[in-house]
Parts: C-alpha cells; structure tokens; sequence
C-alpha cells in the first residue's frame, strides 16, 4: 500500500512539472471611438461576454454587437477602420497580420446594422486576402472604402422579412487611388469601381443587383447614421 501511495505521489509530481501548454489568442485591434449611452459588448468564440469602452482590445474570433444608443469605431493592427452602427452586429472571424508576410488574412462578416469601412494594408498586399461578409453575399476588396447596410432574416406580425444588404462604394481615402469591390454569392455578382456607386441583395436566393448610382438620400442616411451618435443618447457628435 505504501508502495502505491509513493507512485502516485511520483506521479502528481510529475504532472505539476509539466509545462502549462496556453493558446494566444491574436489581438486584432482596439476600440477607438463609443459613442452614445447604450451597450457594445464582445463575445469570444467559446461564449465570454464582457462589456466594452473605449481602448480596449478587439481579438480574432469577437463579435461586436452594439445595442440601441450606441455607435463605435475599431482600429485594427494592419490600419483597416471599421464603424458600425447602433443595434448592429459584426465579426471578426480570423485576423493574421504579420507586418505584410506571407499568410496575412482578414476575414470578417456584418450579422446585421450599419457599417463602414476602410481597408488596411492586408487588402493593398500582393495576397489581398481580406473579405468582409454580408447575410446575403460577400465583399470582395481590392483596398477600398465601403459602407452600407445589412438585415437579417426575422418574424414582423406573423410575416417573414427575408435578409438583405445595400453596398456602396465610396471615394478612397488616397486622391488617385484606385478602389473597387467583387459582391458576389452563389446566384451572381458584380464588380463595383465608381465611387458612389452600388448594389442591392433583395434576400437570400437573389443576386445582387446591377451596378448603379446610389441615390444621395441613401448615401447621406447611412453615414449620418453611422457617424452621429442618435439624439435622445445627448452626446456630442463624433468626427470619423
């Protein structure tokens, strides 16, 4: 018996000695603006919620969700700027940046609400392996500024309202620069390169539109509603 007592007190002893085996997860960028009087939260791929304010950190595998009264702005490590909305949800399914290496991706994908974005340095490499998500479709960048609007597939009275998305292609931040996007899903997709201009995913078993001038009225909207926190919060207005 004293025997056994000994080896399995070898045994625990050994097994604390071990190494602790830890994965990192990648810290993808930081919150740099929150706007209103409302509640942005990050869930982690297993589950975690935590609360967020300005300065903290976003990492691969989050999702953002803004809830009413609340608009925030993230910086990723590799310069891409994303803004969503109030009431929206986006996220970052995988983010790799190693300064330009080989292997660099962003992946990422807009559940629902207002967006904008400008894409960093992973879109300009020589890879360019950087797609952002819509329910309906997904976007194609070839180093661009984007912004539009996405809904989800919900129950209004008792009446389906199927998902859809508006995308538009706004002037790059670079004079002379060339932007432009591929927004395609299984039924179809278009190549949009004049600021200004758009497509619309009617639901989920249309492609998406013909490439048109997006009326100024919807363009005006969507930023106004991306930028400005909502009245009733009282907050100042942010500057993007």
């Amino acid at each position: 018996m004293r025997i056994k007592s000994w080896l399995k007190l070898i045994v625990l002893v050994a097994m604390l000695s071990l190494p602790v085996v830890t994965f990192a997860v990648t810290r993808a960028g930081d919150i740099t603006r929150l706007s209103g009087n409302g509640v942005a939260q990050a869930k982690t791929a297993d589950g975690n919620t935590r609360n967020l304010l300005k300065g903290d950190a976003i990492y691969s595998g989050d999702t953002i969700s803004t809830g009413q009264d609340t608009t925030l702005d993230i910086l990723f490590a590799d310069g891409s700027r994303f803004s969503v909305g109030q009431r929206s949800a986006f996220v970052v399914d995988k983010f790799v940046y190693n300064n330009n290496k080989e292997g660099d991706s962003f992946h990422s994908h807009i559940l629902k609400g207002l967006f904008r974005f400008v894409s960093g340095l992973i879109a300009k490499s020589q890879n360019r392996d950087m797609t952002v998500g819509v329910s309906v479709a997904t976007i194609g960048i070839r180093g661009t500024h984007v912004q539009g609007e996405v809904t989800e597939r919900e129950e209004k009275d008792g009446v389906t309202v199927d998902a859809s998305a508006k995308v538009m292609l706004l002037e790059p931040e670079e004079e002379g620069k060339q932007t432009s996007i591929i927004v395609s899903n299984e039924f179809g997709s278009v190549v949009v390169d004049k600021p200004g201009y758009g497509t619309e995913i009617a639901d989920e078993k249309s492609p998406p539109s013909p490439v048109r001038k997006m009326q100024l009225h919807t363009l005006d909207n969507i930023q106004r509603a991306i930028r400005n926190s909502v009245r009733q919060s009282g907050t100042a207005r942010p500057r993007m």
